[in-house]
């Protein structure tokens, strides 16, 4: 059975790139550490808000993204979207794509989408839906993150967890404190190339003083 985890790090990006732009629909990759079977996300990489489907720009930032995790001894298996709409709690079909692109190149890829009703103080739930493809499509994985730090199994076996008890109480903090300022993703590094966009270091080192 492949067993997920999410870090603070990682989740914690995901969720103020969303609380960043949210008049937009925003998405961006995850990065994982791979050992015994097990997935940890350990970082999360924005990549847009102004783009959304499967382009060359995609293309670009994802060799970028590829490149980088190289370096780190990481793998990119793990897309994440928040949609516009916040009603959408399926994988569209730009997304699936999206997804998929990532599938082809590692067959642990699973796509999340980032539920913002969940982004609430008084939800306590983790806000990630996650996505396992199961050919020829995408399937929801509704029961995943059932409570916080326990993990729940789902299509093929599959589990999920977030990596402690700390991890949702220290995001709302985060947002509370207006930390998404911190975070920038491909689309403005392209209007400025000096904003670090692979490792928002900035924020990195707000989250570890969290």
């Amino acid at each position: 059975m492949a067993e997920y985890t999410v870090s603070l790090q990682a989740y914690t990006k995901a969720v103020l790139h969303c609380a960043k732009h949210p008049w937009a629909t925003v998405h961006g990759l995850f990065l994982a550490e791979k050992k015994d079977g097990k997935i940890r996300f350990v970082d999360a990489v924005p990549l847009a808000h102004n783009w959304t489907n499967l382009t060359p720009m995609f293309d670009v930032a994802l060799q970028k993204v590829q490149q980088y995790a190289k370096t780190k001894g990481l793998s990119v298996c793990g897309y994440y979207v928040a949609y516009e709409d916040t009603k959408t709690m399926q994988l569209s079909a730009s997304g699936g794509l999206l997804a998929k692109t990532l599938l082809d190149a590692d067959e642990s890829t699973v796509a999340f989408v980032i539920d913002a009703k969940k982004l609430a103080p008084e939800s306590g739930k983790a806000a990630l839906i996650p996505h396992v493809f199961a050919d020829p499509q995408w399937k929801e994985q509704s029961s995943a993150f059932a409570e916080s730090g326990k993990s729940a199994a789902g299509t093929k076996g599959v589990s999920f967890v977030l990596e402690n008890n700390r991890v949702l109480a220290a995001t709302r903090k985060l947002v509370d404190e207006r930390a998404e300022v911190f975070v920038y993703d491909f689309d403005e590094h392209m209007d400025d190339v000096s904003l670090d966009w692979l490792q928002n270091s900035m924020l990195s080192e707000r989250i570890k003083t969290t």
